[in-house]
């Protein structure tokens, strides 16, 4: 099902059952999966795979240039949206800004009205980004977690796993696993409401707890905590905070 009014480029290859709404442009060797949608005034630009399922929401923008002084419009390089996910309105997505390097977003994410992806950051699965979440060049953010509104990411900055950031916060320290995040990078707490709908019964959710516990509340360097935390067992649940904080 492709709009009368839409412009597609020759190159691009499209699946079955993928609907092009009005106005749309797709400008580039674009590849879309089967039964994704792109609804009316999108744009898709340059070097753009997207899986199937998607749902590119009104007036979004992907593959544009990334917001880069250095960035040259002859370098090859893009953006890869993986399956099942959901942009909302007027979403942009940048492609990478060096040679053949992408901006990547995973599977059954959901991006809310004016969420931005700047360029070469990298979206896990399930991520949730509220409306005008804005990720600067090379964000990192893991599987699960939850930006909330407004909230502002710096670049090279990564937020792991089943992490929250409070509405209208900014961060240009990393955010660990599990971790609730306000302000601007303060770490508060634990993301119970997370851990709770990951299965995490009491007994992992206090193991996280002594974790937090021992990195943020008794003064120890990052190497003083990691190696205090190798004194003790922990449950393979748990393992991915350490991971993160030794990177």
């Amino acid at each position: 099902m492709i709009h009368s009014t839409a412009v597609i480029d020759p190159r691009a290859e499209l699946g079955p059952d993928v609907e092009i709404g009005p106005n749309v442009v797709i400008d580039g060797p674009v590849s879309i999966g089967a039964g994704t949608k792109v609804q009316a005034n999108a744009v898709i630009v340059g070097q753009v795979k997207i899986g199937s399922g998607n749902t590119i929401g009104y007036g979004s923008v992907i593959g544009g240039f990334p917001q880069d002084l250095s960035y040259r419009p002859d370098n090859p390089s893009g953006v890869e949206i993986g399956n099942d996910n959901v942009l909302r309105e007027y979403c942009t997505i940048h492609r990478g800004t060096k040679t053949d390097t992408l901006t990547v977003l995973g599977n059954q994410c959901l991006l809310m009205v004016g969420a931005h992806l700047g360029h070469n950051t990298r979206v896990g699965n399930q991520v949730i980004l509220a409306n005008n979440v804005l990720l600067g060049g090379y964000v990192d953010v893991h599987d699960k977690a939850f930006l909330g509104g407004a909230s502002v990411v710096h670049q090279h900055t990564r937020l792991g796993t089943m992490s929250i950031m409070q509405g209208g916060s900014a961060v240009s320290k990393d955010v660990p696993p599990f971790g609730t995040e306000a302000g601007r990078n303060s770490i508060v707490g634990i993301n119970v409401v997370a851990l709770r709908r990951a299965g995490f019964g009491s007994r992992l959710r206090l193991e996280v707890k002594r974790g937090f516990h021992i990195f943020y509340t008794e003064g120890l360097i990052t190497s003083k905590a990691a190696a205090k935390a190798a004194e003790e067992k922990w449950s393979p649940e748990i393992k991915p905070f350490w991971d993160f904080l030794k990177r």
